[in-house]
C-alpha cells in the first residue's frame, strides 16, 4: 500500500506529544482526525489550528480511554464521522522507579493505558479498519520494549506487549491491513515529567523533536513497515540486542538503559 490521503484518523493521546503532532500532520495530509485525549481544551485548540490552516478537519473528542466503555463511545463516534481509516495508538504513560518502591496505582495506570485500553480500542475499531480500503493501525511502542529496561521495568514490558501485538496482529491482517509498531528512543515529551516528577532528567543529544517523530510514523505506516526504529543509533541498538545471549543484554541494559533516556539509576 502506497501513500493515502483522506479517510477518517482515529488518534488516542492527542494532546501532547507525539499524538498531538500526529493528529496535526495527518490533518495537514488531508485526514479529518477524531482527536482522544483528556483534556478537551487542548483538543479544542487543535480543532481551531486546523480549521484556521485550513486542514481537514479535527473533531474533539475528550475521553480517558482506560474508562469502562471508552472503546466503544470511541467507536461509535468514529462511525457517525463515517467510519475510522486509520488508528493510531499513541496514548500511553511511564513511571520510573524499583518495582518494589513503586506506587501499585502508578503501575496500574501504566498496564490500563499501555496495554489493555489498546488492545480494546484496537478491537473496537478494528470492523471500521477492516471495511474501509487502506486500513492502517499505528502503536506506538518504545525502543524500551526491544530489551529489558532496569528501573523503567514495566513501562518497557509494556512496550514490548505492544511491539508483540503488532507483529502479531499485522500477519492476522495481511492483505487486509497494515500495522505498525513505531519505536522511537526518547523524545522531548511531556512523559518525562509526568512519570518521574522530581527526578531530575538530563536532556540529551539524542532527544528527537515530537514533530519529526510523528512524520517518521506516519511515513512508516504508509510504507506498510510493521516495526519502524527512526534513527540510526536506534537501529544499531535493536540489531545488537537480536545477537546479543539475552544474559549481556541485561546486564548492558542494567548499567546503560536508563542513561540511555538522561537518568541516573538509583543507587541499590
Amino acid at each position: 500500500m502506497g501513500p493515502d490521503h483522506g479517510g477518517l484518523a482515529v488518534v488516542t493521546g492527542a494532546s501532547a506529544g507525539i499524538g498531538r503532532e500526529i493528529a496535526r500532520e495527518l490533518a495537514r495530509r488531508g485526514h479529518p482526525v477524531l482527536a482522544v485525549a483528556r483534556r478537551v481544551e487542548r483538543l479544542e485548540a487543535l480543532a481551531t489550528e486546523a480549521g484556521s490552516a485550513g486542514w481537514a478537519e479535527i473533531h474533539p473528542c475528550a475521553q480517558d480511554v482506560t474508562a469502562s466503555g471508552a472503546e466503544t463511545r470511541i467507536a461509535e463516534r468514529a462511525a457517525a464521522l463515517g467510519g475510522a481509516r486509520w488508528l493510531v495508538n499513541d496514548a500511553g504513560v511511564s513511571t520510573h522507579r524499583p518495582v518494589d518502591e513503586d506506587d501499585p496505582a502508578a503501575i496500574r495506570r501504566v498496564l490500563r493505558l499501555n496495554v489493555e485500553a489498546l488492545v480494546l480500542v484496537t478491537r473496537a475499531l478494528l470492523p471500521q479498519l477492516l471495511a474501509s480500503p487502506g486500513g492502517r493501525i499505528l502503536n506506538i511502542a518504545s525502543l524500551a520494549g526491544m530489551q529489558p529496561t532496569p528501573w523503567y521495568t514495566v513501562y518497557g514490558a509494556s512496550k514490548a506487549f505492544v511491539i508483540s501485538f503488532s507483529e502479531g496482529l499485522a500477519e492476522e491482517l495481511r492483505g487486509r491491513a497494515t500495522v505498525t509498531a513505531f519505536c522511537p528512543g526518547p523524545v522531548r515529551t511531556e512523559i518525562f515529567d509526568v512519570s518521574a516528577p522530581g527526578v531530575t532528567r538530563r536532556p540529551t543529544r539524542r532527544d528527537a523533536d515530537p514533530a519529526e517523530s510523528a512524520r517518521a510514523a506516519l511515513d512508516a505506516a504508509e510504507r506498510g513497515r510493521v516495526v519502524a526504529v527512526p534513527d540510526a543509533m536506534g537501529k544499531a541498538m535493536a540489531a545488537l540486542v537480536r545477537v546479543c545471549p539475552r544474559a549481556l543484554v541485561r546486564r548492558i541494559s542494567r548499567k546503560a538503559a536508563v542513561r540511555y533516556i538522561g537518568y541516573d539509576p538509583p543507587r541499590r
